[in-house]
């Protein structure tokens, strides 16, 4: 939970990606697993409410993106 109140839920990828097209794979990555990410998010809202940051991370590639 962030200073401003916002619980951040952040799967975290493994994932590899090595030549060309960065950006298009992240954005794959985030059609594949959005259905997942908003899961968890559902999941949480029936413990609190607050609002969420939902968010793909990929440390190998030191790359972040939200699920909206």
């Amino acid at each position: 939970v962030d200073e401003a109140g916002v619980r951040w839920i952040v799967d975290w990828k493994s994932s590899s990606h090595s030549g060309g097209g960065l950006e298009q794979f992240l954005d794959s990555e985030v059609e594949r697993y959005t259905p997942q990410l908003r899961k968890y998010g559902a999941v949480v809202k029936q413990l609190e409410v607050r609002p969420q940051k939902l968010v793909l991370y990929f440390p190998m590639h030191q790359a972040m993106r939200e699920v909206v």
